[in-house]
């Protein structure tokens, strides 16, 4: 299983297309999925394609539901296989930008399983939120 950590900062251009960063390249590789997140989050998601078969299989072996059934429309319709072009940038789809409000700076937070595309702005959002949870939690896991 790959792990993702660090976070780095990059430009769009004027083509949609992010520089990804070398150290995430590594274990992301030239292609992989790119979704939208399904909790709400003003960001994209992109997994190896052997940790997406893990996240999709824990989804699709639930029972039965309306629920489920919603879930695997929204992540199936908001997920795409994404290549990377020579110079190491993959092209963010349209309709991806729109659903998270990219403008032009590009925060890329390596997240364990899983790296996150965040828009500069809303990533300090975020961050300032998880900062201020983590400052204020009675429990803290020891690692």
């Amino acid at each position: 299983m790959k792990w993702f950590m660090g976070q780095y900062t990059h430009n769009l251009d004027q083509k949609n297309r992010l520089a990804i960063p070398a150290k995430i390249r590594v274990d992301l590789g030239e292609c992989f999925i790119l979704t939208v997140s399904p909790n709400s989050d003003p960001c994209l998601l992109a997994y190896t394609f052997e940790g997406w078969e893990r996240v999709m299989a824990s989804i699709n072996n639930q029972p039965p539901s309306r629920e489920l059934t919603y879930t695997q429309r929204f992540i199936y319709m908001n997920a795409d296989k994404i290549e990377l072009d020579n110079a190491g940038r993959m092209t963010i789809p349209a309709q991806f930008m729109e659903k998270v409000g990219f403008t032009k700076e590009v925060c890329i937070l390596g997240a364990g399983e899983r790296v996150e595309f965040w828009d500069s702005a809303k990533y300090a959002e975020m961050e300032r939120g998880v900062t201020e949870f983590m400052q204020n939690k009675q429990t803290y896991f020891s690692i």
